[in-house]
């Protein structure tokens, strides 16, 4: 059982601004600087999870301003298995949440955390709901039942977290270079009746029974994968990795209910598609993806992965001209395999390309770890020399997508390739595939440090290359010399999507997040984006309404009292400095309308 620190909802709102502060001054030693977003929203329930060190703080943002109080409505303080007691990131704290994840398993949705030293936890939204509702209603006699729905150890800094909605997986990744999947035994759902919020704390302990005692333990898959059986618990490690692994995904369409594929990216940019029920991956190197689309590789060679999302082809939006596919006139590069809609950045409204200039140093206590305020501008002037090569004239290609595009591409097998060569041999429960297979039904946005780029792996077998669509240092900024020590974490390490509205949401740690529109022309499967906003907007920059700290997460759930098919989306972007941001998204009627920001 968890012990709760409650905050009462009785005292009076913060005044209405474009800034709230979420915890008080003293609390800002227990920040964890990770990679990942630290801050979710539930789909169903009003709540905003913040992470906070080894604490997990639950909100209620109030329509339609989705303001916070200053203080949480509830504080869980995770527990610990106990089987680690170090982290790779901070030794005094290792039981931190390194990334937070909002997702359905099954009728339930989770929220799952995991942690530098290796702990993951989730507990399910519901029951938070119902905690919270007991709580505001002040019954004498209530007495909190609260306990994770899952918990274990994955042995050392867990990172990546996949759920599967219809086959009740999650997987997790770890600087172990390994993933763990834990499949959930496949057992008699629950009647649609007891889908709501419990009535009583013994009905609450009752469903959540259902569903979370495990006790005939966890079945270890062998090197066939898992069992397609699934009467059992089951858990499966899958090695071949050798860096850490900073993203997860799975094929979490209709296309695949049984959850069949999982796909991975590691730090040094290698693509595995795993086949969890058959214990065979496929590799795709970063370099053997850039090669074979013409895309430019950074000048350091090294093309970072920090990020990926399996995109359902139906979540694209079927368009005709040219300038609504890509945003931009697209430069074609190697003979029609990859599209480079870099100049769609210039197409943005309310964006700029400069950080607003600050006279005023960031506070070194709102400096994660507390860096140091860089006066050098030695970086400054090479990113204006970047800026002009890299956005003006500097393509592989002058030629221009016709408005009428007719490419005729062919979905054929596989074509098995080699692990990296940085890699070592897989391990026996994961082997290569050495023979063809069936066309992959999903594309891939997989992220380097600066450069988003739509990806096919099917590509790689068609007489008729997939193009790869890719926007060159999308989110890059000239900053100022006081913002200097910003420049460390700029890179693309966190996303979202809402596939209802074909929209993709991409942010850089360093404070600013793209909103992209997935894209494809007519009725062909040629699959592209187009980047519509970035936010914070220029003119809110230039009033000085964007904090002058990395972010700490970016977090998006539907508009409250929505609907089951919400067209109005709330996103929240919250800085180190505990200040957030709240826009609302949303799209008109017709596949060619537009997205509004407010």
């Amino acid at each position: 059982m968890l012990i709760l620190e409650t905050r009462p909802d009785d005292r009076p709102d913060p005044p209405e601004m474009w800034r709230n502060s979420l915890v008080q001054p003293s609390d800002l030693d227990v920040l964890q600087v990770t990679n990942s977003s630290q801050t979710a929203l539930s789909q169903y329930h009003n709540l905003y999870f913040v992470a906070i060190g080894a604490n997990l703080y639950v909100y209620k943002p109030h329509f339609p301003s989705q303001r916070l109080h200053s203080r949480p409505h509830l504080v869980i303080p995770l527990p610990s298995t106990g089987l680690s007691d170090s982290g790779d990131i901070n030794a005094d704290n290792p039981h931190a949440v390194n990334h937070l994840k909002v997702g359905d398993l099954g009728n339930e949705e989770l929220i799952v955390c995991t942690c530098d030293d290796g702990d993951v936890i989730a507990l399910t939204t519901r029951s938070l709901a119902y905690e919270l509702e007991q709580i505001e209603a002040r019954r004498p006699d209530f007495v909190s039942k609260l306990r994770p729905f899952f918990h274990c150890s994955v042995g050392l800094s867990a990172w990546g977290i996949a759920i599967h909605k219809e086959a009740r997986l999650i997987a997790i990744s770890a600087n172990t270079h390994q993933i763990t999947v834990f499949a959930f035994a496949l057992r008699q759902e629950r009647s649609p009746d007891s889908q709501g919020v419990p009535q009583d704390s013994e009905a609450a302990e009752e469903i959540e029974n259902e569903i979370y005692q495990h006790e005939d333990g966890w079945q270890s898959a062998g090197p066939a994968g898992l069992n397609p059986d699934r009467s059992r618990d089951q858990i499966l490690i899958l090695g071949g990795h050798t860096a850490n692994i900073p993203s997860i995904s799975f094929c979490n369409t209709e296309d695949d209910p049984a959850g069949r594929y999982l796909i991975s990216m590691d730090i040094v940019g290698t693509v595995a598609v795993w086949r969890i029920f058959e214990g065979n991956h496929q590799y795709y190197t970063s370099q053997q993806i850039a090669e074979e689309h013409g895309i430019p590789i950074p000048r350091n060679a090294v093309w970072h992965g920090w990020n990926l999302l399996c995109l359902d082809p139906r979540s694209f939006r079927p368009l005709k001209k040219e300038v609504e596919i890509f945003g931009c006139k697209a430069l074609v590069n190697y003979g029609d395999r990859s599209w480079d809609i870099s100049r769609s950045q210039r197409e943005v409204t309310d964006s700029s390309r400069w950080h607003p200039s600050s006279n005023v140093p960031t506070p070194a206590g709102l400096l994660p770890l507390h860096l140091e305020v860089a006066d050098d501008t030695r970086a400054e002037e090479e990113d204006e020399d970047s800026e002009e090569e890299d956005l003006d004239d500097d393509y592989s290609s002058d030629e221009v997508v016709d408005d009428e595009m007719n490419i005729e591409l062919l979905r054929e097998n596989l074509r098995p390739s080699d692990p990296p060569s940085s890699n070592t041999a897989p391990t026996s429960t994961s082997t290569t595939t050495t023979a063809t297979a069936p066309p992959l039904p999903f594309l891939l946005l997989i992220c380097s440090t600066t450069t988003p780029t739509l990806w096919s792996p099917n590509s790689l077998s068609s007489a008729h290359p997939i193009p790869a669509t890719h926007l060159t240092h999308m989110l890059d900024q000239h900053i100022p010399a006081s913002h200097a020590w910003l420049r460390q974490f700029d890179r693309l390490s966190m996303s979202l999507q809402i596939p209802f509205l074909g929209i993709v949401i991409l942010a850089s740690q360093a404070g600013r997040v793209a909103l992209l529109t997935l894209t494809r022309h007519g009725r062909t499967p040629s699959c592209a984006f187009r980047l519509d906003w970035v936010l914070p907007f220029a003119s809110q920059e230039q009033r000085g309404e964007r904090p002058a700290a990395p972010l700490l997460g970016v977090a998006v759930g539907p508009v409250q009292g929505s609907g089951p098919q919400p067209k109005r989306w709330r996103l929240m972007l919250t800085y180190y400095d505990y200040s957030v941001l709240s826009y609302e998204i949303g799209r008109g009627e017709g596949f060619e309308a537009e997205v509004l920001v407010f």
